[in-house]
């Protein structure tokens, strides 16, 4: 168990969409190129906990213009939300990253190899859990019904090594339920969102709310994802919460469970329908988060490959594309 540190201080909720410091041009232009090619774009970039872009286009469910505090669907993002309440559970005590998944708390029949999985191997997706990519889109039912196929037999032989997998945050997300004592999304707004006075994300199995961004293909196919893609989420909550990360948060949240290229670190999250970025540069002084309704472009990554290099260039930290790792 890690010890906990002061949260930093809460920045100011964005609300609006504020006027744009000329500094900040070629992020406002990427904005504008997303904006130009998708149905809606959210973009927020804080520095020193405070908003100098946030902005956002398309329209709610409700019919209403988007605001950069309008949730959408932000795919594998969901992740470091996970890791997050993860992170909080394991400082105060209620679970130990280091200790072995307790299977059978989870009520999930693991096969015996299993047994010795840690927690830290989930988070770095290193557990040896098979991948089966498409198996998460295609069937009915939640994290905790379709997990338990998967688990029938050994680990893969990638144990040990990084295999990036949506079961390993699956998973998660169950330990953090069981240990936490709540629904996921319900510690997520307790543990991460509440104290800085946001109402948070919620996850897709419970529809999605009429001030949400709609998702044209249905948010019911990311049942089966839970703690591994299931978020709905505002770019301005998800920023809010990484800009006010702790030093023992940084200590889970680490390389290879977070992606990290020369700017900083974070994850992308991809989907049909749906893509998203969040990325914290500066040792954690800058923080960008972008969600886009479309395919342009045509994955996470590409939003990152938009959106990073222009926030690097407007803060002065260079410019060129990000070479992540992984990828």
């Amino acid at each position: 168990m890690t010890t906990t540190t002061p949260a930093a201080t809460a920045p100011a909720p964005v609300t609006a969409t504020p006027p744009l410091r000329p500094v900040f041009g070629a992020t406002a232009a990427a904005f504008e190129a997303l904006a130009a090619a998708n149905r809606a774009v959210s973009l927020t970039v804080l520095r020193d906990g405070r908003p100098v872009i946030a902005r956002a286009s398309g329209r709610t469910l409700d019919g209403n213009l988007a605001r950069p505090d309008s949730p959408m669907v932000v795919a594998s993002v969901s992740k470091l939300v996970t890791a997050l309440v993860v992170a909080r559970l394991d400082q105060r005590g209620a679970l130990d990253i280091e200790a072995p998944v307790p299977w059978g708390e989870l009520g999930i029949a693991a096969h015996p190899s299993w047994s010795d999985v840690t927690v830290r191997e989930l988070l770095d997706h290193r557990s040896g859990m098979p991948v089966v990519r498409s198996s998460w889109f295609d069937g009915s039912g939640d994290c905790a019904s379709f997990l338990p196929t998967i688990l029938t037999g050994p680990p893969t032989e990638t144990r040990g090594t990084w295999r990036y997998s949506n079961g390993n945050y699956c998973a998660l997300g169950l330990l953090a339920a069981q240990r936490g004592g709540a629904t996921l999304d319900a510690l997520a707004r307790q543990l991460v969102f509440e104290p800085l006075g946001l109402r948070g994300p919620h996850l897709t199995t419970t529809g999605q709310e009429p001030t949400d961004v709609g998702y044209s293909l249905g948010v019911d196919r990311f049942d089966r994802l839970g703690g591994a893609g299931g978020f709905i989420a505002s770019t301005s909550d998800l920023a809010a919460a990484l800009a006010t990360m702790s030093a023992d948060d940084r200590l889970l949240m680490t390389w290879p469970g977070v992606m990290i290229d020369q700017y900083g670190w974070g994850h992308t999250g991809t989907v049909d329908g749906a893509k998203a970025c969040a990325w914290s540069l500066e040792g954690g002084r800058t923080v960008a988060v972008a969600a886009i309704a479309g395919n342009s472009p045509g994955s996470g990554g590409g939003v990152c490959d938009r959106i990073v290099p222009a926030v690097a260039a407007d803060v002065g930290l260079g410019a060129g594309l990000p070479d992540r790792t992984p990828p």
